[in-house]
């Protein structure tokens, strides 16, 4: 289990020091004066010209997009795939009220800081492991509203109780909605099913307490690997989607209608 910890705080740390967190700071820097270079980015690779023709449009948008999201994209589905192999090794991994699992799960998310679409492979791997639906669904929402350096720049740049407002929202919805929600779902659509491949956690009991460091690693290197694959084939294609999607709403439905 502390080998799947420290794969998880590796990961964790190169993220937020190298990518995301300064990615934040610089847009907090550039607060009200940061603009987008085509619908849906910041940062274009492929500059869209008026008389390009509608698909045109749509595929160079989704290629921006791709590439203004591709660091937080890589790192949700990494991170979502160590999560679930952590999580293997945990005997416990939930609560049993509503509540305490959406604040586990606000506790998990809001210090990522990723948007919430890189949020989902996050989610799905602590799903898949077995985390409640609440913990899940919070962590996902928690990401990109209730981290440090997006509410600094919310009280920075809105009047008080407008960031106020927001904040009492955000917290409404992942601690008050999100339990609401789970409640009155079928049952049956929060237990992963019995064939499902990440159904069968490892059996702790099974493990021998000697185990040497060097097979402990390839242990936890193989689970790793399985469980990598398992988050890249449920959730990246839905991500591309994502991506196609959006680049279609935005070139037919442009801000300025």
């Amino acid at each position: 289990m502390m080998i799947a910890i420290g794969l998880v705080l590796l990961l964790a740390a190169l993220f937020w020091t190298q990518s995301r967190y300064p990615s934040l700071n610089d847009k907090a820097v550039m607060t009200g004066t940061i603009q987008l270079e085509d619908p849906l980015s910041f940062e274009v690779l492929l500059p869209i010209e008026p008389a390009y023709p509608v698909w045109k449009k749509i595929a160079y948008t989704t290629i921006n997009w791709l590439k203004t999201n591709k660091n937080g994209m890589i790192f949700g589905v990494l991170f979502g795939s160590a999560f679930l192999t952590l999580l293997r090794y945990v005997p416990k991994r939930a609560f049993k009220g509503r509540f305490a699992n959406s604040v586990l799960g606000m506790a998990i998310g809001a210090p990522l800081g990723v948007c919430v679409n890189c949020a989902a492979p996050i989610a799905k791997g602590l799903y898949s492991a077995g985390a409640r639906a609440e913990t899940t669904l919070s962590a996902m929402m928690a990401s990109p509203t209730m981290n440090i350096v997006v509410l600094t720049m919310l009280f920075s740049v809105m009047p008080f109780y407008l960031a106020a407002t927001k904040i009492v929202l955000s917290v409404l919805v992942v601690l008050v909605a999100v339990p609401v929600i789970v409640r009155l779902l079928p049952q049956n659509q929060l237990t992963i099913a019995d064939d499902d491949p990440q159904a069968c956690l490892v059996d702790l009991s099974s493990l021998p307490a000697d185990e040497p460091v060097h097979k402990a690693v390839l242990a936890v290197s193989m689970d790793y690997g399985r469980d990598l694959w398992f988050i890249v084939s449920r959730t990246v294609p839905l991500m591309l989607l994502a991506g196609l999607l959006g680049a279609i709403v935005a070139t037919l439905l442009p801000l300025e209608t």
